[in-house]
């Protein structure tokens, strides 16, 4: 019997060590990588049928009216971040003509598809974690589900390159999914490696609130009929 629990034993720390390796080359991939461009690439190399799929979705359309009402309804300038195809910008131009909308994605060939399907507004390839090289100042600032795919350190470059493009009493619009942290890391996407980061909803807001915002209201709703994976998405909008 003795035998038996040291072959256990031997058995279990065997089976721990491999599970650590495996944690610890999860991590290191992790740490010397930029998962943000590698998302950054499949949804790219995705540009068409992302476009395809998501342009004409209005399930958001009613959150953003309560985000545009927070706005000087002339000459108020925005920035919609993770632009994509220009779907959100498209939708912020013809609410009102009078708005300056700019939108910035890491994927030159969603910009491309967004100058196309959204003459208005004007658009240039940026990363999110470096909007200071916009040399620009905002009255307001949409992002829509670019935070689900920057780790925490990522987020916090963020949101610091973030203050420095918006105005005083500047207000943000933020979508995001919602989920459980260990299921955050690398997964494969139709053969696009991509990294998502899924945290709770009380991590998103206490993220936002430690970032200098006042979350003036914020909504969990379910992810659209058509999201490849479902989803609960939180919506809000905050205030500088």
């Amino acid at each position: 019997m003795a035998n038996g629990h040291s072959r256990l034993a031997l058995d279990f720390r065997e089976l721990k060590s491999a599970l650590l390796k495996q944690i610890s080359f999860d991590w290191t991939k992790l740490k010397s990588s930029d998962p943000s461009a590698i998302a950054s690439a499949a949804f790219g190399r995705a540009a068409v049928e992302y476009t395809e799929k998501y342009f004409s979705l209005t399930d958001y359309d009613s959150y953003l009216d309560r985000f545009l009402a927070c706005l000087e309804p002339v000459n108020s300038s925005i920035l919609d971040i993770a632009c994509g195809p220009g779907n959100i910008a498209d939708y912020l131009s013809r609410a009102n003509s009078l708005f300056h909308v700019m939108g910035v994605d890491l994927a030159p060939e969603m910009i491309e598809i967004a100058k196309r399907k959204v003459p208005d507004a004007e658009f240039a390839v940026c990363d999110c974690r470096e909007l200071q090289t916009l040399s620009r100042k905002f009255n307001g600032a949409s992002f829509s589900f670019g935070l689900s795919y920057l780790t925490d350190d990522d987020a916090n470059r963020f949101f610091s390159s973030l203050h420095s493009v918006l105005e005083p009493s500047s207000h943000l619009y933020l979508a995001t999914i919602t989920g459980n942290p260990a299921d955050s890391g690398f997964s494969d996407w139709n053969g696009r490696e991509f990294f998502t980061a899924y945290r709770t909803v009380d991590d998103v807001l206490q993220m936002v609130s430690s970032a200098g915002f006042k979350i003036l209201w914020s909504e969990v709703v379910s992810s659209p009929s058509n999201a490849t994976f479902p989803t609960d998405d939180l919506i809000l909008v905050a205030h500088l």
